[in-house]
């Protein structure tokens, strides 16, 4: 029996190293380092942008810059949800399915959500959405504590299919239209009021791991 979720972590956000950081807390992000071998059976996802909000997390600044690398490790035992022919959210128990921010450990909750050619209410075009969650959940604890880090896209046009074979690359320069987005958040809890950190994504590329072997 697969463990019991909340509802599609990622369909909210639809409607070089990251910053190490020790929150308030004490419980530290934990960065890939520069030399990680990449496998071969993964997706390597790139993102560079900057920060236009904080609330209650000091050691980060609105204007500063925050880049870094994501793994998801496509060795893992996956399984997906698949709404519609066109739209799919892959997870897996294993909590280092997606790697590169917090620190290993905890319970597995981690989330790839792909979507291709979308209708949304209120857009008379159809939208492609990218987005990917790390998330920190301590061994049988609840998600209200989770710590959580993520990336999205939704644009017109850039993906293509839902399957894991993916490979992109979108600027600010491609969010051209009202519609369109590239952002990200760092959340320390989702009891509110929490901190959490936004920033928009100057770029973001994902490439499988075979075009990093040597």
């Amino acid at each position: 029996m697969q463990k019991q979720r909340s509802p599609a972590l990622l369909l909210p956000l639809l409607l070089a190293l990251p910053i190490t950081a020790a929150h308030a807390d004490g419980f530290v992000a934990d960065p890939l380092p520069a030399d990680y071998p990449i496998p071969a059976n993964a997706l390597v996802i790139d993102y560079e942008g900057t920060i236009f909000d904080v609330s209650e997390a000091p050691e980060y600044a609105v204007g500063d810059s925050i880049a870094g690398r994501l793994l998801v490790d496509l060795s893992k035992s996956l399984y997906f949800d698949g709404g519609s022919s066109n739209s799919r959210t892959y997870r897996s128990d294993d909590p280092d399915f997606v790697k590169g921010f917090w620190i290993a450990g905890g319970d597995g909750f981690d989330e790839l959500f792909i979507g291709d050619e979308l209708a949304r209410t209120g857009d008379d075009k159809l939208v492609d959405i990218f987005g990917v969650e790390d998330l920190w959940v301590s061994r049988n604890g609840s998600l209200d504590g989770a710590r959580r880090f993520n990336l999205s896209a939704t644009l017109y046009d850039f993906l293509d299919g839902v399957g894991l074979d993916q490979s992109f690359e979108v600027t600010s320069a491609d969010v051209d239209e009202p519609n369109e987005h590239l952002g990200g958040r760092i959340m320390f809890s989702s009891l509110g009021p929490f901190p959490f950190v936004d920033f928009v994504l100057d770029r973001l590329s994902v490439k499988p791991g075979r075009c990093f072997a040597p």
